[in-house]
């Protein structure tokens, strides 16, 4: 019998997919490439999307509970999110899927508005 998985590592697409519905929004899953060399054919290159390091950034075309992926080097990572910033409203994205990069951009802006109002 073929492994699936071991914790938070899939060794398909199919059981990445399965697996990040079952653990819930943000949590990510690992693809190693050496199984899954490419990504299915309903992922599109993101624009929208923070590569967090990644080479790429691609998400499914749902307009929620979709997925993202990200590529790096001999890996995968997938994750569910409740809301695709580019198939539906990217707000929601900010607000419920990045809260953490959101609060960031929001102090980023805030330290460059007050140094100009000085």
């Amino acid at each position: 019998m073929a492994r699936t998985h071991d914790g938070d590592r899939a060794y398909s697409w199919w059981k990445a997919k399965q697996l990040a519905r079952k653990q819930g929004y943000g949590e990510k899953i690992e693809v190693p490439k050496t199984d899954e060399p490419s990504l299915p054919p309903e992922f599109e290159r993101s624009a929208l999307s923070i590569s967090a390091g990644a080479q790429a950034v691609y998400r499914d075309q749902q307009k929620t509970d979709s997925f993202q992926v990200r590529e790096y080097e001999g890996k995968w990572t997938i994750e569910l999110d409740q809301h695709n910033p580019e198939a539906g409203n990217p707000l929601a994205h900010a607000v419920y899927d990045a809260p953490k990069y959101t609060a960031a951009a929001v102090v980023a802006v805030g330290a460059i508005t007050s140094g100009l109002s000085s």
